[in-house]
C-alpha cells in the first residue's frame, strides 16, 4: 500500500476491516498513521479510522507505527552528554488528580546527577501538568530546541514542550477534540521523546490493562524502561499500595511487584497525595523539592525518582535510591537545581515571586 493508494475506495475498505475487529497491518498502519497526521483525507474517514482502531483495541505493530510516524515528523535534540539521559512521565488518565509527582521526581534525580531529557505537555485529563507547573513558576515553554538541549548539557536537565517538538500533531488536535476518547495517540505519545540519544524511561501507566501492550511494544524500541502501574490507578509508583512493575532492559522482561513497606516506606492514605486545584498543585509540588512538603509527599517523590536513579546506576537498588533522594531534598540540592533550571530557560524573578507568595523564600 503507497501513499497514492489512498482513494476513497481505499479508506472504505481499510475502515470496513478494522470495524470487523481486523488487525492492521505495520505497513498498512504506516500509510494510514501518515495520511492522518499530514491531513491527506477527509476528515470523516481520519475521526473514524481512528476510533474503531480504538473500539477494537490498538495493537503492538500499530502503536509501532505510530510511534514511527510521530517521530518521523519530530523535531529531535541530541544533547551531547557522556552518560545516560531518562525521561520520567505518567500516560496521563487517572481519575486520581495529585500533584506533579513525576516533574518533582525528575528535578530531584537530576540533582544527584542523573541526565533527564522531561518530555511534557499541558494537562489534558488532569489538573496541572508539567508545561503548566513550570510555566507558573517561571520557565519559558518557547525555548527553542538547542537551548533545552544545552540546558540538558549544562544542567542535566531540560524541558521538551510535547506542542514544540511535535509541530505535525497540532494537525490532529482538532479531530482528537471531536472524537473525545482516548485514541492511539494517548498511547503513542509518551514514547515518543524527542531526544534522539534516549537511553530510557520511567513511564506510569494508569490503566493496568495497558501495561503488557506497552511492555510489548517497549521490548521493540531497544531501550531501558520500567513500567509501572499503581493499585490505586495513579500513573506513578505509590506509596498508597502495591505497585505492579515492568523493567523492559532491552528486549529482556522482569516482572515484579512492590509494597512501598519493602523499601521502607509507610503506606499512606489516597488522601495525602491527591489536590483539589491547580493552585494546590504548584504549591504541593514546589514543596516537596524544597523539602518542607509533608513526609507523606517527600516519600512518594523519592519512591519515584529512585526509579531513575536505579536506571542511571546511581543507586544500587530502590532502597538506596530513596535514601539518595531524601538527602537531596532535605540538603536543599533539589530546589538548588529547580532554580538553575528556570534561571537558565527562563524568568527567575518570577520564580521568587512565587516562592515569596508561598512563604517559601
Amino acid at each position: 500500500m503507497s501513499n497514492t493508494e489512498l482513494s476513497e475506495l481505499n479508506l472504505k475498505n481499510i475502515l470496513k476491516k478494522i470495524s470487523s475487529k481486523k488487525n492492521l497491518t505495520y505497513t498498512e498502519a504506516i500509510v494510514i498513521f501518515k495520511n492522518i497526521v499530514e491531513r491527506r483525507i477527509q476528515d470523516y474517514y481520519s475521526t473514524s479510522i481512528l476510533k474503531e482502531i480504538s473500539a477494537k483495541g490498538e495493537t503492538v505493530d500499530e502503536i509501532l507505527a505510530m510511534i514511527q510516524i510521530i517521530n518521523e515528523h519530530s523535531i529531535t535534540i541530541h544533547p551531547k552528554v557522556k552518560t545516560t539521559i531518562f525521561d520520567i512521565c505518567g500516560t496521563g488518565g487517572s481519575k486520581t488528580k495529585t500533584f506533579n509527582i513525576s516533574t518533582a521526581s525528575a528535578i530531584v534525580a537530576a540533582s544527584a546527577g542523573c541526565n533527564i531529557a522531561k518530555h511534557g505537555n499541558r494537562a489534558v485529563s488532569g489538573i496541572c501538568g508539567s508545561a503548566d507547573f513550570l510555566e507558573y513558576i517561571g520557565l519559558n515553554l518557547s525555548n527553542p530546541p538547542h537551548v533545552v538541549s544545552s540546558c540538558i548539557e549544562q544542567l542535566g536537565i531540560g524541558f521538551l514542550f510535547a506542542p514544540l517538538f511535535h509541530p505535525v500533531l497540532k494537525n490532529v488536535s482538532k479531530l482528537r477534540k471531536e472524537i473525545g476518547i482516548k485514541t492511539i495517540f494517548n498511547i503513542a505519545a509518551p514514547l515518543c521523546n524527542p531526544c534522539d540519544n534516549l537511553s530510557g524511561q520511567i513511564i506510569g501507566i494508569y490503566d493496568s490493562l495497558l501495561l503488557p501492550k506497552y511492555s510489548e511494544v517497549t521490548k521493540k524500541l531497544n531501550r531501558n524502561f520500567i513500567l509501572v502501574n499503581s493499585n490505586d490507578g495513579i500513573d506513578e509508583l505509590s506509596n498508597t499500595c502495591n505497585n505492579e512493575i515492568i523493567h523492559v532492559n532491552k528486549g529482556e522482561i522482569i516482572k515484579f511487584n512492590l509494597n512501598p513497606l519493602e523499601v521502607g516506606i509507610p503506606l499512606a492514605s489516597i488522601n495525602n497525595i491527591t489536590i483539589k486545584n491547580k493552585e494546590d498543585s504548584i504549591e504541593l509540588t514546589l514543596k516537596s523539592i524544597y523539602g518542607v512538603a509533608r513526609k507523606e509527599i517527600e516519600d512518594i517523590v523519592a519512591l519515584n525518582s529512585s526509579s531513575v536513579l536505579v536506571l542511571s546506576e546511581i543507586a544500587k537498588n530502590l532502597h538506596e535510591g530513596i535514601d539518595i533522594s531524601r538527602s537531596l531534598i532535605r540538603e536543599g540540592r533539589a530546589r538548588k537545581k529547580l532554580e538553575d533550571l528556570i534561571t537558565f530557560c527562563g524568568n527567575k524573578e518570577r520564580l521568587y515571586e512565587i516562592e515569596r507568595k508561598l512563604n517559601l523564600s
